[in-house]
């Protein structure tokens, strides 16, 4: 018995994925949960396990292919139906000399003369067809092994004479890359694929629509020199969660109207408190508390009060979330991540201490779950370890507030009439003015800033 495996969803957000790794070869057994290939998403690598037992038989998308959710990657058989001689099964050629991926047939079971008969579609492309009445026989498929996927349908129902009688040759692309072709005005036919068997990538479309547009003369005179940009050196190609945090950035702050609050916190109490903490924790606990660990503390004992803060905006209404669930930026070698400690306001300050260090370990080693980036209400940034004293950030969509937080540090600082040099610290806090007013911002933060000087009220 023959197993699809697929482009698995992680996450609710989550549309494609993108192939670091396969941790198996073609021929290989496989038990089930053990680990069969790593998959990139838009906010961490996460391992893939196989879904039961088998022999991988085909593997149909290689390493920084980019493909949607639900997309054939590859086939599980059987270790009793597995035919060895599958192993050194070659991609087939097209007619165009493109290698195709390899069609799955000789490692199916044999089917019936009316399921051979059938069109290879996915069930949103059948859905798109019948409310559209498009004949899928006369759609050009490009998905896994020519199976019709729903932009082709959407691509025959803008433009009927896809579909006509006289065969066309259908380029070898993801279905991404037909949509992003079609949005760009590009011919598949010329772009050169980068993917699996030469398929055509988005990054391919991509490339090939700026090239056209530098190559497009923007005035009748001739160039003596190089354009600026080709004198500053090649592009650096982005990391699919590179790119997706430029995406969503780039969103939030278009989208979301920000606005900010600052304040400066006499932080003494604060510092003195980690100071009689940390021994007995560490000897205890086994943990090393630090200044994050007690901001989270404070501030999700503050949010049970200021509930409003961590509402998100659902277009017509505003959603308001159970549980005060804190993520905490993290510097990793791949980039910004925002892990997330989940229920906050039932955690102990040992409970959270420990759950922030395995993230952020997790964070720096790649091993971060799906789950680990989820249900995020609010978020805490500290960039005080990279000595910046104050610095605005931006929210983390569909989150309605971030805390930014500086280094703590002496400043001239007025006690009883006088001004000292005492430590302290700076926050800044971003809000979607859709969700809460400044007003209502501000008592928040003079509520945090009270909570700061008097760590001992809730930490007792």
């Amino acid at each position: 018995m023959t197993f699809e495996i697929v482009m698995p969803r992680m996450g609710l957000t989550m549309e494609e994925g993108t192939i670091v790794s396969w941790l198996k070869e073609v021929g290989e057994k496989v038990k089930t949960g053990e680990p069969l290939l790593e998959i990139e998403t838009d906010k961490a690598t996460v391992e893939i396990e196989a879904p039961r037992d088998g022999v991988v038989s085909q593997i149909l998308a290689k390493k920084g292919a980019t493909l949607p959710v639900g997309t054939v990657i590859g086939y599980l058989t059987s270790e009793k139906e597995f035919l060895p001689t599958q192993k050194k099964l070659a991609p087939q050629e097209t007619t165009s000399g493109k290698q195709a991926l390899p069609a799955p047939t000789p490692v199916l079971l044999p089917t019936s003369r009316d399921e051979t008969s059938k069109v290879r579609a996915s069930p949103a492309a059948r859905k798109l067809a019948r409310q559209t009445g498009v004949d899928l026989s006369q759609v050009q498929g490009s998905g896994p092994s020519g199976r019709v996927v729903a932009w082709n349908v959407e691509a025959v129902k803008k433009k009927p004479d896809i579909a006509a009688d006289t065969p066309v040759e259908t380029p070898l692309a993801t279905p991404v890359a037909h949509k992003a072709a079609f949005e760009l005005g590009v011919d598949l036919a010329v772009v050169r694929g980068s993917g699996p068997g030469g398929r055509v990538t988005r990054e391919d479309v991509e490339r090939a629509a700026l090239a056209n547009a530098v190559s497009q003369p923007i005035s009748a005179k001739p160039s003596a020199s190089p354009t600026p940009s080709a004198a500053l050196g090649p592009v650096r190609p982005l990391s699919r969660m590179h790119k997706i945090m430029a995406e969503r950035m780039v969103n939030s702050f278009t989208h979301a109207p920000h606005f900010y609050l600052h304040v400066e916190a006499d932080a003494r109490p604060l510092v003195q408190l980690r100071q009689a903490l940390l021994p007995k924790l560490e000897e205890r606990a086994g943990v090393h508390l630090t200044i994050t660990d007690l901001l989270v503390k404070l501030t999700a004992f503050i949010l049970e009060k200021h509930r409003h803060i961590i509402a998100q905006w659902a277009g017509d209404g505003l959603r308001q979330p159970e549980h005060i669930n804190i993520g905490v930026a993290s510097d990793t070698p791949t980039g910004l991540i925002v892990p997330v400690i989940k229920e906050c306001e039932r955690l102990s300050l040992v409970e959270i201490a420990r759950r922030r260090t395995e993230l952020v370990e997790k964070a720096r080693t790649g091993r971060l779950s799906p789950e680990d980036l989820e249900l995020g209400v609010f978020t805490l940034t500290n960039l005080g370890t990279f000595n910046i004293d104050f610095f605005d950030a931006i929210l983390n969509p569909p989150q309605a507030a971030i805390l930014a937080v500086g280094r703590i540090k002496e400043r001239p600082f007025t006690e009883n009439g006088r001004v000292i040099a005492a430590q302290t610290l700076t926050l800044s806090l971003s809000g979607d003015h859709r969700v809460f007013d400044g007003a209502a911002g501000a008592r928040f933060l003079g509520d945090l800033v009270e909570l700061i000087e008097n760590p001992g009220l809730t930490l007792g």
